[in-house]
């Protein structure tokens, strides 16, 4: 008898394809996200985009940037000054950049790297990668700030060099990196509220999603269909009740956040208010869609979550997209969780409304209209 039951829940598995790819392919596919940002994250081998300004225009600084974008793939970009390059940090465009302001074979600290305060690590790889390519492609100047630093000490004779002991003083550092934080603030935790309301919110509107399939399997599909004139009033109920809910949602944990750490939500209320409507909207869209497609609730409940995890993890919910690869992170522009990300930061830690917010804003809400129509035509298509 256990035998049997053993073969029947077996048949039943393989019969029930969702449930097969949730149990099988969803792990891998997590495994996969997770480890590709980790695995970098802890070996510092992170795919990070600089910015340079080059105000020397020296040989010796065409060296060194030559070497260092060789170094980052060709992830390094050139901009002609530091306001331009302090906007591309910022804004998201690069991870870190680099300042070239000085005699690289005498200047203390002529490079500097200016570091987003969400990503410390990039800046951190990124001062390293600096140094390391200086010692390579740059050693006569490394060896001529080493005889600068040291030669106060060579200058001693060997009666005051005997005077100080076997253990010498060392000579002062001149450092050849130093880092400069940009900003104020914690915007790690505005980009993990964006994160975590953007996640939740496509759970809550799945489960409101979903009774589209209860009325559809009870009859009150039929019944209201005839009732108010067709499909579409039906969708436009659910779509204007998931996008409420999803802004009301997020009001309350942005006010979370207001209240325990200082978000400026109330300074920047308007900007944030039309980002939870975009939010809210393609979130509801998705959900209205992935709710059309299935025939069953049990369907629908196994593809959303295997769905929702995916955008999750590739769109930065899970870990912040500044870790990851390259290809994770331009992957990760084909999901509303990346553009509601950076929607916030913009708006609640820059506190600015400029070209990349309006994108993201149309990105959003594009993914709502789409998700929209699509339920639609699936809905109209089947048998009232």
């Amino acid at each position: 008898m256990i035998f049997v039951m053993l073969r029947v829940m077996a048949l039943g598995l393989w019969r029930d394809r969702a449930g097969l790819v949730l149990a099988f392919v969803l792990p891998p596919v997590v495994f996969i996200v997770f480890a590709s940002v980790f695995g970098a994250g802890a070996s510092g081998k992170l795919d990070v985009r600089a910015g340079v300004v080059d105000r020397t225009a020296s040989a010796q600084s065409h060296r060194l940037t030559r070497a260092l974008d060789q170094v980052l793939g060709g992830r390094l970009t050139l901009y002609p000054d530091r306001p331009a390059l302090l906007d591309a940090v910022e804004n998201g465009r690069v991870d870190a950049g680099v300042l070239l302001a000085g005699d690289l074979g005498v200047d203390p600290a002529p490079v500097t790297v200016l570091i987003h305060p969400g990503r410390r690590a990039a800046g951190q790889v990124l001062t390293a990668q600096v140094n390391a390519v200086a010692a390579q492609a740059l050693p006569d100047v490394m060896m001529q700030r080493e005889v600068m630093r040291l030669g106060p000490l060579l200058a001693l004779s060997g009666e005051q060099r005997g005077r100080l002991g076997s253990r010498p003083p060392p000579a002062a550092a001149t450092p050849f990196v130093t880092q400069e934080v940009l900003g104020g603030g914690d915007p790690i935790v505005v980009y993990y509220a964006g994160a975590v309301s953007i996640l939740f919110l496509m759970f809550s509107c799945m489960q409101g999603a979903m009774s589209l399939i209860d009325d559809r399997q009870t009859g009150m599909r039929l019944r209201l269909g005839l009732s108010i004139g067709g499909v579409a009033p039906l969708l436009g109920g659910r779509m204007l009740w998931l996008v409420a809910l999803g802004v009301a949602q997020a009001l309350v944990l942005f006010g979370v956040a207001t209240a325990v750490y200082h978000i400026p939500l109330l300074a920047n209320v308007g900007p944030w208010l039309i980002t939870a409507v975009c939010a809210a909207a393609a979130a509801a869209g998705i959900a209205l869609l992935l709710a059309a497609a299935c025939r069953t609730r049990e369907q629908a409940q196994t593809i959303s979550t295997f769905v929702i995890l995916i955008l999750a993890a590739v769109g930065g919910s899970m870990a912040p997209r500044f870790l990851m690869p390259a290809a994770l992170q331009t992957l990760g522009w084909l999901t509303p969780h990346a553009w509601v990300i950076e929607a916030y930061q913009a708006v609640l830690w820059r506190r600015v409304v400029n070209e990349r917010v309006l994108e993201a804003w149309l990105v959003l809400g594009g993914f709502g209209a789409v998700g929209f129509l699509g339920a639609l035509a699936i809905e109209r298509r089947r048998k009232l």
